[in-house]
C-alpha cells in the first residue's frame, strides 16, 4: 500500500520519456514551397500538444513526404512545433532522466507552435490532508512566506529540486488556502507553460480553487507571472508554480519567487516512521504490537547514528521516505538486526528487480513462468506508457527469447495468459498503486519506484547472458515501431546499456543506427548517446565526444549527420562555443549540406540559456566567409528559418528573438541583413523565407517598435535584383492582409526604393 509522502507528483498523463528531436525522417525537402497553414496537427502518436515560445501571427506548415524518387537519406526534416519544444529541454540538461516523471528532449519550432492543452484532475482529498498531517512536522523554512504571498497575490513559484517535496509542499499551501478537496493539478508535455496558462486562464482556473503546475526545468517570465496572477485574483482563483531551474536567480522574479530548501530529513524520517508503526499496529491485535513498544523502537532508530549517516546533507525527501518504509519493516526482528535495514534499502531496487525477474538466490522465493521474465522486463521498460503498447512490445520480446531458445523462425504462442494486473502485482512494489497518480484513458504503465527502470536494465545486461542478444535485437524491432512514443523509448534503453557496456551495446545497436540510411534512425542514435552522457560519468563522456568527433571526420554522409544531430542535444549544448567551432568544420564539408541537422543543432544551441549571442556571432561569421560554396552559409540560412518563429518570451510576445537582437546591435542587424538576402533567393529556402517574413511582418502589428524597425529592415534587404521580387511578394501579402499596418508601411518603403 502506498503510503503520501513527500515526493514530487506524478508526470504528466502522456509525456514520452523522450520525443524525436528531428521528427520523422519523411519531411520537408529544400525547394518545395511551405505546407498549408494549420497543417502541423498532433499525430496519433504523440499524446497531447506542446506549445513554445512565438509571437503573434505565428503560422504552423505540417511535414511534407518526400518528391517522388526522393530517397529517405536524402530528405530534409524540418519538424513540427510539438517535437522541437520536447527537444530543447533534453538538450538543456536532462537527457539523464527517463521513464513516465521526466521528459527529455530538445525540439525546434518551425513555422509555428501547436498549442499547449493541459489535463487537469482534482486531487483526493484524502490524500492531500494526509500529506498535511505529515507535513506539519518538518515543513520547509520558508512555508509561512510562500503562504502569505500566495495568499495576497494569487500565486507563487516554488524553485527546488525533483525528488525534494516542493510538490507537497505545494498542496499543502492550497490546501491551507483553498481547502484539502479543492486542489487540482495541471498536466502539459509543453513548453511556454507559464504563458500558455495566462492565455487559458478563463478555461483552468476556478474560484475557490487552487491549482499546482510543473514547469519542468522552465522558469517563467516576470510579465507572465504578474499577468497570471492578476486573472487568478480577478477569478478567484489560487496557482502554485513548480520548477527545478538549477541556479536560477529569483530577484527578477520577486516577490513571487522561492527557493524549495527542503525540511529537516530527520523530522521527516520521524514522521513517516511513526506513520507507518502506527499502520502496522491497526493491523495486528493490539496486544501484539503495544504502544510502548512501538515508541521505544522509535526512539532506537532516530538514536542510531547510522540513520544520521544515511540521510546525509543531500538525500532527497522522497529516499528519506523510503528509507522510514524499510525500517519499519524490522519492528520485530532483534535489534542487532537493525544494521541490515540500511542495507536493505540501499539495495532495495537491485532486489526488487532481481525478485521481479525470478533471479533470487533464495530456493523459497517463487519462480515466475519463465515466459513471464520478458513480459516483465517490457513492462518495466514501458513505464509512462499505455498498456496496449506494452502489450504489442511485450509480445515482440517474448518472440524474440523464444527465437533465441528455439531457433524458431517465427513463433506463434499466446503470451498473455493471465490477468494484467497479476503480471506485476502491486504489492510486490513494482507498480504503482491504482490511486497513485491520475487517472487515465488509456490506461498506462505506472512503477511505483521510476528509478527501478535503469536498475531492471543493469541487472538483465549483467544476469542472464544469453538476453543481451534478444534484448538487442528487440530494441532495434522498437526503432522500428508506427509509434513515435515507442521509437523513441527504445533510443532511451539503449541510452542506459551505453552506461553498463558502451563498447558492446554501440557496436551491435547504436553504431548501426548512426550507418542507416534512415534520418529516423540516425536520430535514435543521437539521443541514445544523450541518455548515456546524462549519467555524469567523466569517462563515458569522455568516450562519447570522441565517438561523435569521429563521426564529425568520417567520409560517410551518414556519420556526419549523425554527428551534426548528436551536436544539438546535451552533446554538444554542455559546451556552446566548443559545438559551435564542431559545427562549422562539420558544415564545411560538401556532403552534410543536404542535411537539416546542422541547422537543427544550431538552434539548438542557440536556445540554451548561454546559447544565443555565441550563436549570434557564429552566424555572422559563417555568412560572410567568402567560400560560399564550401562554406557553412546553406547551414546559417536554414538555422535563420528555423529560429524565425521564436519570440523574446511572454514580455515581448509578438517579437522574434533574431529581430530583437539586430534591434539591440548594429552588427547583429548587418548579420541578419545577410542572412535575409541570402534565404530570399535560395532556391532551397526562398519559399519558406518569403512565409517567414510575413510571419514578422503581421508579428509588427502588435509591436510598434518592431514595425518601425522592418520598415527599413525589409525594404535595405530588397535592395538590388530582389527589389521587384519583394515588391510583388509584399503586395501579395497586403492583398491578403489588407488591414496589417506593417505590411503596407513595409511596402510603401519598397515602392519608395524604386527608381
Amino acid at each position: 500500500m502506498q503510503v503520501p509522502h513527500q515526493h514530487d507528483g506524478p508526470a504528466a498523463p502522456g509525456t514520452s520519456p523522450t520525443a524525436s528531436p528531428w521528427g520523422p525522417a519523411e519531411g520537408w525537402s529544400p525547394g518545395e514551397p511551405p505546407g498549408p497553414q494549420g497543417g502541423g496537427g498532433v499525430r496519433d502518436d504523440h499524446q497531447g500538444t506542446t506549445g513554445a515560445p512565438h509571437f503573434a501571427g505565428a503560422q504552423s506548415s505540417g511535414p511534407r513526404p518526400p518528391r517522388a524518387g526522393q530517397d529517405e537519406d536524402d530528405a530534409v526534416e524540418l519538424i513540427s512545433g510539438d517535437q522541437f519544444s520536447v527537444l530543447i529541454r533534453q538538450s538543456t540538461g536532462n537527457a539523464n532522466t527517463y521513464g513516465g516523471h521526466h521528459n527529455t528532449a530538445l525540439s525546434l519550432n518551425l513555422g509555428g507552435p501547436q498549442p499547449v492543452e493541459f489535463q487537469q484532475i482534482l486531487l483526493d482529498a484524502r490524500d492531500v490532508q494526509q500529506r498535511h498531517r505529515l507535513y506539519q512536522h518538518a515543513p520547509v523554512p520558508d512555508h509561512q512566506l510562500m503562504a502569505d504571498c500566495l495568499k495576497r497575490n494569487h500565486i507563487v513559484v516554488v524553485v527546488g529540486a525533483r525528488g525534494g517535496g516542493r510538490d507537497t509542499t505545494a498542496r499543502v499551501l492550497l490546501a491551507d488556502t483553498c481547502g484539502s478537496n479543492r486542489v487540482a493539478v495541471l498536466y502539459s508535455a509543453g513548453a511556454g507553460l507559464a504563458q500558455a496558462l495566462v492565455e487559458q486562464a478563463d478555461r483552468h482556473l476556478t474560484r475557490g480553487y487552487g491549482i499546482v503546475l510543473d514547469l519542468g526545468t522552465e522558469l517563467p517570465a516576470p510579465a507572465a507571472l504578474e499577468t497570471l496572477g492578476l486573472r487568478a485574483a480577478q477569478i478567484g482563483a489560487h496557482v502554485v508554480l513548480i520548477t527545478e531551474s538549477p541556479g536560477a536567480e529569483l530577484d527578477a522574479l520577486s516577490p513571487y519567487a522561492f527557493r524549495h530548501t527542503g525540511p529537516d530529513l530527520k523530522k521527516v524520517l520521524e514522521a513517516h516512521l511513526e506513520h507507518e508503526l502506527d499502520k502496522h499496529r491497526a493491523g495486528h491485535e493490539q496486544g501484539d504490537c503495544p504502544q510502548h513498544s512501538l515508541q521505544a523502537y522509535l526512539r532506537d532508530v532516530l538514536r542510531d547514528p547510522r540513520v544520521d549517516d544515511e540521510l546525509g546533507a543531500g538525500l532527497p525527501v522522497r529516499e528519506a521516505v523510503s528509507l522510514a518504509g524499510t525500517l519499519a519493516t524490522f519492528l520485530h526482528r532483534p535489534p542487532e538486526e537493525l544494521g541490515q535495514a540500511f542495507g536493505a534499502w540501499r539495495n532495495r531496487l537491485r532486489t526488487m528487480a532481481r525478485a521481479l525477474l525470478g533471479l533470487t538466490a533464495q530456493a523459497s522465493d517463487p519462480v515466475p513462468d519463465p515466459h513471464q521474465q520478458p513480459l516483465r522486463i517490457a513492462y518495466v521498460m514501458c513505464d509512462s506508457l499505455p498498456l496496449s503498447d506494452f502489450i504489442r512490445v511485450g509480445t515482440l520480446l517474448c518472440d524474440e527469447v523464444q527465437r533465441a531458445e528455439t531457433r524458431e523462425a517465427a513463433p506463434e504462442r499466446r503470451v498473455f495468459d493471465l490477468i494484467l494486473d497479476q503480471l506485476v502485482e502491486t504489492g510486490a512494489g513494482v507498480a504503482a498503486a491504482p490511486d497513485a497518480g491520475p487517472p487515465g484513458n488509456p490506461r498506462r504503465v505506472r512503477l511505483a519506484e521510476p528509478e527501478l527502470m535503469a536498475t531492471v536494465i543493469e541487472v538483465v545486461w549483467h544476469g542472464p547472458g544469453w538476453l543481451r542478444a534478444p534484448l538487442l535485437r528487440w530494441l532495434q524491432r522498437l526503432a522500428e515501431d508506427r509509434l513515435e512514443r515507442v521509437r523513441s523509448r527504445a533510443a532511451v534503453v539503449a541510452g542506459l546499456l551505453l552506461r553498463h557496456d558502451f563498447d558492446s551495446v554501440y557496436r551491435d545497436l547504436v553504431q548501426l543506427w548512426a550507418r542507416s540510411k534512415s534520418a529516423r534512425d540516425r536520430q535514435y542514435a543521437a539521443l541514445a548517446l544523450a541518455v548515456a552522457v546524462g549519467a555524469g560519468d567523466s569517462w563515458l563522456t569522455a568516450r562519447i565526444d570522441r565517438q561523435v568527433a569521429d563521426w564529425a571526420r568520417s567520409p560517410a554522409p551518414q556519420l556526419q549527420d549523425s554527428a551534426a544531430r548528436a551536436y544539438g542535444t546535451l552533446v554538444g549544448t554542455r559546451d556552446v562555443p566548443g559545438t559551435l567551432e564542431a559545427l562549422e568544420a562539420l558544415g564545411s564539408r560538401r556532403t552534410p549540406v543536404r542535411y537539416a541537422s546542422v541547422a537543427y543543432a544550431t538552434a539548438a544551441l542557440f536556445l540554451t540559456p548561454d546559447g544565443a549571442e555565441p550563436v549570434a556571432d557564429a552566424l555572422g561569421r559563417w555568412v560572410r566567409r567568402p567560400d560560399n560554396e564550401a562554406s557553412p552559409l546553406r547551414h546559417a540560412v536554414g538555422t535563420l528559418i528555423v529560429l524565425g518563429p521564436y519570440a523574446v518570451g511572454p514580455e515581448l510576445p509578438s517579437r522574434p528573438k533574431l529581430a530583437h537582437q539586430a534591434m539591440q546591435e548594429p552588427e547583429r542587424e548587418a548579420s541578419l541583413l545577410l542572412l535575409w538576402q541570402h534565404a530570399l533567393v535560395d532556391p532551397a529556402y526562398s519559399g519558406l523565407a518569403w512565409a517567414l517574413l510575413e510571419q514578422w511582418l503581421l508579428a509588427g502589428d502588435r509591436d510598434e517598435e518592431l514595425s518601425l524597425f522592418l520598415e527599413g529592415f525589409v525594404s535595405r534587404a530588397a535592395a538590388d535584383e530582389l527589389l521587384t521580387r519583394a515588391g510583388f511578394h509584399v503586395a501579395r501579402m497586403a492583398r491578403r492582409h489588407p488591414a496589417s499596418p506593417c505590411v503596407r508601411r513595409v511596402l510603401r518603403a519598397i515602392r519608395g526604393r524604386r527608381p
